[in-house]
């Protein structure tokens, strides 16, 4: 069974699903200097994109699809 989580891309603000079963890794890369806003990389098997979403954000939507009961 895939793990899917909603994400939005942080340059065309469209939400995306994204399979966790395929990310290879998941950073921060920091505050940019002009808005302050930081992005987040995610890695999978097959490339690289960038969402607006952040580390805690993305680790609570990961434990609703994985654990509903503990939400």
């Amino acid at each position: 069974m895939a793990h899917l989580i909603t994400l939005t891309n942080s340059e065309t603000k469209e939400d995306m699903l994204f399979n966790l079963d395929t990310v290879v890794s998941i950073e921060s890369d920091g505050r940019d200097g002009v808005t302050g806003q930081g992005q987040t990389i995610i890695t999978t098997r097959w490339g690289r994109t960038m969402v607006k979403d952040t580390l805690p954000e993305i680790r609570k939507k990961s434990m609703e699809q994985v654990w509903p009961e503990l939400t």
